[in-house]
């Protein structure tokens, strides 16, 4: 678009021609009132707040709806514009209630902030007020629409951002109600950004509910820290509690949303299974102690197992995968300086041999630039709902989007799908990679010569081979596929043969942290899986749950308990299990309460402040560990706080793997397949503690899906269980195989 002028009150402006006159004056820093636009949002012109005299047209004209051309000139400020703002102002306020005082967002409501300026002291108004019934659509959101403006926003963003339209108008004129379409109420997972768009009290937080004004709390920045995004919040504190979570702005990152679990996780820090004292193990009984006995006592069992008899072979280092980058970072230095190399934080992988490895090559905001996607094995929509969003808004440009997997999820937004066995999987995807080979006369290897290409993978051949500019997801339901490796690889090569990008999701949270500060074995180190079946004599384990955590969780509680092992465990919630095979707890501080960095999927290194102090005797972990070794009289570990930590790991390279699996692309299994999900609220520790959450639709998440033939084979029926989750027969799922998304803890039919 050209390069255009136009005068603003006066003041001549750049501009481009057919932008919005509103996007000019915002970018201008000239003011005007707004109710129903939102820069990430159609325009509906709706509540006329925006209103401008332009010379040259009878009637004020709305700003958000008005492009701009060379030489127009535009008046916001003059007698008959801020008559027009004035009368839409008093017509606004005719059924709002005078309800401010009880209101969640006084202090933060744009009505209001208007109101001051264009609004009258005297209503003109005499008849009753409209009326709307308090309606309950899910524990996260609070209604109250009889303060409603009819402003649309939140219908917008179910429509275009969240991709379903739960909130609609119904009725007309003055019985106009905006309200959503079923009785279930909301359960997108990006549902509470329609708190932030709405602009009056209608649609406030629920757990927030008479608990401050926005004036009483502090705003901190920080990183949301449940999965690969690292969407930039804002964490609203109140005397050392984090009382609510709004989103930051960063268009490279998640734009001005953010979904429901990084909202609404917090809640989970004030539970009362908090880990809040030192705890020692005496004779088979827990006593609470200072710091000093707890550090003194794990140093004393570390030296006695493993590290005054020279054993470090025997020691174990283990993490969960939400730990910061400077935790995964100090806690291998510490296992290292010992002569440790037993270092892992894999723990829901069931064959390390078949370990995935695969680089993302592909920027989020370049997502939604893509004209072909291929999704295999991933629901992005409950496990990278930011990322998902990304990949919508590529189709809704146009982009195809293809997905293979297990079952067919309740996507929203359009995908060509189909179902396919885990066990057949791999030889799709090889049959994509022969037919390209093929189309481009290139030599076929030898372990594709037997494969012949099936009527799908021809088909996704095609559109790949058809596309400017693809990209290859590749997801976390395969992290457990008897050839995990080897489709990683595949997936390498056909997008190496097509130019195609690759983004794999099948790690979350900070896994990219731990790969970047060497938090995995080398040399002669055991991982995970192996130290679970060796002979060892300590572990060292930061905040592992092990029923939510481990694929092999039984196997994992056998090894952890055994007499001759001691345990220091660093944790934030307290957990049976964990207080069953430790011998020292150490409170550690959970998320919002340590600073530290995340690295995200673009491979962004976000660091973050500590937003509030951990609660009694919890500590952040760095410090923990950065003390443990202190006391193991080990050098290199005077920080004096995190950032030094992040700075000594700037100067490191990424961990580099070299993994060339052999493909066994002729094999056919017979065994029926389980693939186990924990559901999206309940992935990691915090998440499990924060009640709304638990109490969505989505919290709520609990079933083995499988097809009738399957369930007949298992001798199932449709109300029994199949590994403690209830059974949900249905033709979405593929033959041979059972998809668990479960809020519950781990009984993947690989535990041992």
């Amino acid at each position: 678009m050209a390069d255009i002028k136009i005068e603003i009150d006066g003041q001549i402006v750049n501009a481009k021609a057919g932008e919005t006159l509103i996007a000019v004056t915002d970018r201008e820093g000239i003011s005007v009132p707004r109710f129903c636009y939102h820069k990430k949002l159609s325009t509906s012109a709706s509540c006329r707040m925006c209103l401008v005299d332009i010379e040259g047209t009878p009637k004020p004209q709305t700003s958000c709806s008005t492009p701009v051309s060379d030489g127009m000139k535009i008046h916001t400020q003059n007698e008959k514009a801020i008559a027009s703002q004035k009368a839409v102002m008093e017509f606004l306020l005719i059924n709002h209630p005078l309800d401010c005082p009880i209101c969640d967002q006084g202090g933060e409501c744009e009505l209001q902030d208007v109101a001051v300026e264009y609004g009258s002291d005297v209503s003109r108004f005499s008849e009753g007020k409209r009326v709307v019934a308090v309606s309950d659509i899910g524990p996260l959101i609070q209604t109250d629409m009889t303060r409603c403006i009819h402003c649309t926003r939140c219908v917008r963003f179910g429509s275009e951002i969240a991709g379903m339209m739960e909130m609609g108008g119904t009725g007309r004129g003055e019985d106009l109600k905006i309200e959503p379409f079923l009785a279930q109420g909301i359960t997108s997972e990006l549902s509470g950004n329609m708190i932030d768009v709405c602009p009056v009290g209608a649609l406030t937080s629920k757990p927030f509910r008479y608990e401050l004004r926005s004036w009483q709390m502090a705003s901190v920045d920080s990183i949301a820290r449940h999965d690969l995004t690292g969407s930039n919040i804002y964490a609203q504190t109140y005397k050392g509690q984090v009382k609510r979570v709004v989103s930051g702005d960063n268009d490279s990152v998640n734009e001005t949303w953010i979904s429901d679990r990084d909202r609404f996780s917090y809640e989970g820090l004030s539970h009362e299974n908090r880990l809040l004292a030192p705890q020692i193990k005496v004779a088979g009984q827990w006593k609470e102690v200072e710091w000093d006995v707890a550090l003194d006592f794990a140093i004393k069992g570390l030296n006695k197992n493993v590290l005054n008899n020279r054993k470090a072979h025997q020691l174990g280092g283990l993490a969960s995968n939400t730990a910061t980058t400077e935790e995964f970072y100090l806690m291998q230095k510490l296992l290292r300086e010992v002569g440790c190399e037993n270092i892992d934080y894999r723990l829901n992988v069931n064959n390390l041999e078949q370990a995935i490895h695969l680089d993302s090559t592909l920027k989020l905001e370049d997502l939604e630039q893509v004209d072909q996607a291929l999704v295999i094995g991933a629901n992005l929509r409950l496990e990278q709902p930011m990322i998902n969003h990304r990949l919508r808004k590529a189709q809704l440009a146009g982009a195809q989007i293809s997905a293979i997997n297990v079952k067919a999820f309740d996507y929203n937004h359009t995908t060509n799908h189909t179902t396919v066995a885990p066990q057949e999987i791999a030889a799709v995807l090889a049959g994509i990679l022969k037919t390209i080979l093929e189309k481009k006369s290139v030599e076929i290897p030898a372990y594709l010569s037997a494969i012949k290409p099936n009527k799908l993978s021809l088909d996704l051949a095609e559109k790949l081979l058809n596309a400017n500019r693809s990209v290859l997801i590749l997801g976390e339901h395969i992290v457990n596929n008897a050839q995990a490796a080897g489709i990683a690889q595949l997936v390498a090569a056909i997008a190496k043969q097509i130019k195609a990008d690759t983004l794999n999701v099948s790690m979350t949270a900070n896994a990219l942290g731990a790969q970047h500060a060497h938090f995995v074995p080398s040399g002669a180190g055991m991982n995970v899986n192996k130290m679970l079946q060796a002979d060892m004599r300590a572990f060292l384990l930061l905040d592992i749950y092990p029923e939510y955590d481990f694929h092999h969780s039984n196997s994992a509680i056998e090894a952890l308990s055994k007499e001759d092992v001691f345990v220091v465990s660093l944790n934030s919630f307290s957990n049976d299990l964990v207080s069953q095979y430790s011998d020292v707890l150490l409170p550690m501080a959970s998320m919002y309460e340590t600073s530290g960095t995340h690295v995200n999927i673009n491979g962004d290194i976000q660091s973050f402040a500590a937003v509030v102090k951990a609660p009694e005797e919890a500590k952040p972990a760095w410090k923990i560990l950065k003390v443990l070794a202190d006391l193991l009289e080990l050098p290199g570990f005077h920080y004096e706080n995190s950032s030094q930590v992040s700075s000594e790991l700037t100067h490191q390279s990424a961990h580099e793997y070299n993994q060339d699996v052999t493909l066994e692309l002729n094999t056919k299994s017979t065994t029926i397949e389980t693939i186990w999900t924990h559901s999206a609220y309940h992935s990691d520790v915090l998440l499990r503690h924060a009640k709304s959450l638990s109490m969505s639709k989505i919290g709520q998440t609990n079933f083995a899906s499988m097809s009738a033939s399957t369930a007949k084979e298992l001798s199932l029926e449709e109300g029994g269980c199949y590994l403690g989750v209830p059974v949900d027969i249905t033709p979405s799922v593929a033959e041979r195989c059972v998809f668990v998304s479960s809020n519950q803890a781990t009984k993947s039919g690989g535990v041992s």
